[in-house]
């Protein structure tokens, strides 16, 4: 056994947060000298005769296709605290909370199943380190990008991003409410959202001071035409996955306003954080400041150098396979 085989459900197509990630350590390990590595995308059980005696490096669930080689799992995040957590998002009658229920149930046994089975985990937030450590060896390795591709916004004045999807089932839809009291609430402001639109969200918020790019190209130069990144959650949308869009804001010297539960995985000291509507509307008031944005979007790029860095973080998985191989 001399060779990785990196293997995920997504297809690589720079939308998919679990695919970007994949993609992102492909790129590390080959700019860092690990050549000997494939990928393999829309991986499924006809492709597992494609992986011969390789270690492979299974993104998420990907693993519980696997019957006979050794693997490493990557935890984006964990499905099972995901569905306990959306469990009170909804009435005591209401089939969708009995619905999450039996999933997070299901997804208990397989994740654990899983990580058991496993040579090591991955972790891509301190959250799940915490969860998994007992169950198998496992290292934090953060969700990352290349600080050096990503340049400072240039917008000068408070023009707020909200990246999606915004669809039925995705955690940005939950935020709608609050979204809606924002949008409303700032009539001066322009709010700005990128990515695919459900119909339904799309005409809620149809005001004179919104923007729908849809699904775009070129993300980064969209992301940059504003200088604030918008992202409440309600308090039942846990995910303890790393969120690209936070880091890549960060990257960009973007101020992030989020609710606590959001900030769960990125856990930084200087992102404006608020638990109600008029807490967010206040960090919004905060950040009308350019000085202050400047002053914020400085110290986000520098923990993005120190702590989000894909030429840092890549080295301890490098070390995972050289233990392995």
């Amino acid at each position: 056994m001399n060779k990785v085989s990196m293997i995920t459900e997504r297809k690589i197509d720079g939308f998919d947060a679990s695919g970007n990630r994949a993609e992102w350590e492909l790129n590390a390990l080959k700019k860092n000298g690990f050549e000997n590595v494939e990928l393999i995308d829309e991986f499924n059980e006809e492709k597992v005769s494609h992986l011969s005696n390789n270690l492979i490096h299974a993104q998420q669930l990907s693993g519980r296709l696997l019957k006979k080689h050794r693997y490493i799992v990557d935890a984006h995040g964990l499905e099972f605290v995901f569905s306990s957590h959306m469990v009170n998002g909804y009435s005591y009658s209401s089939w969708r909370r009995w619905a999450f229920l039996a999933k997070s149930y299901h997804y208990k046994k397989l994740e654990t199943k899983i990580f058991k089975n496993s040579q090591h985990i991955i972790c891509a937030g301190e959250n799940i380190l915490d969860k998994v450590k007992n169950i198998q060896n496992a290292t934090l390795v953060r969700n990352a990008v290349f600080p050096e591709n990503y340049i400072p916004t240039q917008c000068k004045k408070l023009k707020i991003a909200l990246v999606g999807p915004f669809l039925p089932g995705k955690l940005n839809y939950y935020g709608f409410d609050m979204i809606q009291f924002i949008v409303q609430k700032f009539p001066d402001i322009e709010f700005v959202f990128i990515g695919p639109t459900d119909k339904i969200f799309f005409d809620a918020l149809q005001f004179k001071n919104t923007t729908f790019t849809g699904q775009v190209d070129n993300y980064i130069d969209t992301l940059t035409t504003c200088s604030v990144l918008l992202a409440p959650y309600p308090e039942f949308a846990c995910y303890l996955g790393s969120k690209t869009k936070f880091i890549e804001a960060a990257a960009c010297q973007m101020p992030i306003v989020t609710t606590p539960i959001g900030n769960l995985d990125f856990q930084n000291d200087y992102v404006c954080l608020g638990k109600t509507n008029e807490d967010l509307a206040n960090q919004i008031d905060y950040l009308k400041n350019e000085d202050v944005r400047n002053d914020l979007g400085k110290k986000l790029k520098n923990e993005i150098l120190k702590n989000y860095n894909a030429n840092i973080e890549i080295k301890k998985v490098i070390k995972i396979y050289n233990e392995l191989i």
